[in-house]
């Protein structure tokens, strides 16, 4: 059957198959957790299950750089011209990202992407039809959803929970995965994951990395929310495409850095052809950034430092509120124990909250209490249900107090 191109009702383009418009898309189905945002996010109270930082503004950034000494700051931002942009964007950008990974990585290992469109890109033109790709699940469904759309087998990595310890991922899973996958191409991971927030340790990490080396794969490594890994001075992580010749580092200003609507991100590679194949894509998609965006993607590369603090200090208070909550409803929730690195928990569900499901207690949070929390099933996960919390909003303590209400109301009345 044809299925729209686009999800807006009037679009002259019903009845199109969307196989016509775009081979890759035809192969795609709705994007869970995005469809679940869109019917929500701008019409709920609260946004309980972002996984973002509180975002910055324009003027706060500026004022922020002056407060640091920065005074050509303002100055860039009114000089900004509406113009095209570099395609592998703007070299002084790309060598301030370049300068996050240390001295292995330079400005032309790196190309600036949208983040959406670097998962696109690099599913879309480092892999072939047949191939199999490894992936970590659940995830943000892209990860795996455009390299099945390419003609590619997923073989899953779960995840998996331990009453009373945790999410995690086994490496030992991940050897057994490979040895039975002869033909797989690449490996998929993001770390901190979304959406539990798990970290490997540095030797996990490195071994996992090892494992891609003796096989020859391709390592494409989700790092947006990296920047919260990094609160960890005494055994700071080290990303893989510094690691690892043939890795595929994703990473950008959307996650702690608290600027997602810039839509500044990159890939990071060492192999220079990868990287060729891939702006050959771009062109294909975004062509270039956006020039006001990659000026204030500048100065905040600047200062990178005070816009992670306060999503280290934000994320540290809220999952000190969101434990004394889940003790205080322990009928309901689980909160893994375990140290995080991110911004996000991945709460697991007890009594009428899993009889309900995960999708209808969701459902039933933004009815009851105009909040928003993403159920495990946007994640294509059901057991254990779960919900996902983010720890990155500056409202969240009024969120939880707006939530206990109705759960006060429903443990005495019923939901």
């Amino acid at each position: 059957a044809s299925r729209r191109c686009c999800w807006n009702e009037n679009c002259c383009c019903i009845g199109m198959a969307v196989e016509s418009l775009c081979p890759l898309a035809g192969g795609l189905p709705p994007f869970l957790v995005e469809r679940f945002f869109a019917k929500h996010e701008f019409s709920a109270e609260f946004m309980l299950g972002s996984s973002d930082a509180e975002a910055w503004s324009v003027r706060d950034l500026l004022q922020l750089a002056a407060s640091r000494g920065d005074r050509a700051a303002a100055q860039e931002w009114e000089e900004v011209t509406l113009g095209y942009t570099e395609s592998a964007g703007d070299p002084a950008l790309r060598r301030a990202v370049a300068g996050l990974f240390g001295p292995s990585i330079r400005a032309d290992n790196v190309l600036c992407v949208v983040p959406q469109e670097g998962i696109l890109l690099s599913m879309s033109a480092l892999l072939q039809p047949g191939e199999a790709v490894v992936a970590m699940l659940p995830a943000y469904q892209s990860l795996y959803e455009v390299a099945r759309a390419r003609g590619c087998s997923i073989s899953k990595w779960q995840l998996r929970y331990t009453a009373g310890v945790g999410w995690s991922f086994s490496l030992e899973d991940l050897r057994r995965i490979l040895e039975e996958t002869p033909n797989a191409k690449m490996v998929v991971t993001n770390v901190p994951h979304n959406p539990t927030s798990w970290m490997p340790s540095l030797a996990e990490h490195e071994e996992l990395i090892s494992m891609c080396r003796e096989r020859q794969l391709l390592l494409f490594s989700d790092e947006m929310y990296w920047g919260m890994a990094l609160e960890r001075a005494s055994a700071p992580p080290v990303s893989a495409c510094v690691q690892y010749e043939k890795a595929i580092t994703l990473s950008g200003l959307s996650k702690p850095y608290g600027l997602p609507g810039l839509r500044v991100g990159w890939l990071v590679s060492q192999d220079l052809e990868i990287l060729e194949t891939l702006g050959q894509m771009k062109d294909y998609v975004t062509i270039c950034g956006s020039a006001p965006s990659e000026a204030l993607a500048k100065i905040a590369l600047r200062h990178t430092t005070p816009l992670l603090e306060r999503a280290w200090a934000t994320a540290r208070a809220n999952r000190l509120c969101l434990e004394a909550f889940c003790k205080e409803f322990s009928r309901l929730f689980e909160l893994a124990p375990e140290p995080a690195s991110g911004l996000m928990s991945f709460v697991v569900l007890r009594g009428w909250a899993a009889s309900m499901g995960a999708q209808a207690f969701a459902d039933w949070c933004v009815a009851s209490a105009s909040c928003v929390v993403v159920p495990s099933d946007c994640f294509e996960f059901y057991d254990p249900p779960a919900i996902r919390v983010g720890l990155g909003r500056t409202n969240f303590r009024d969120a939880l107090a707006r939530l206990k209400v109705v759960l006060d109301a429903a443990v005495s009345e019923g939901p």
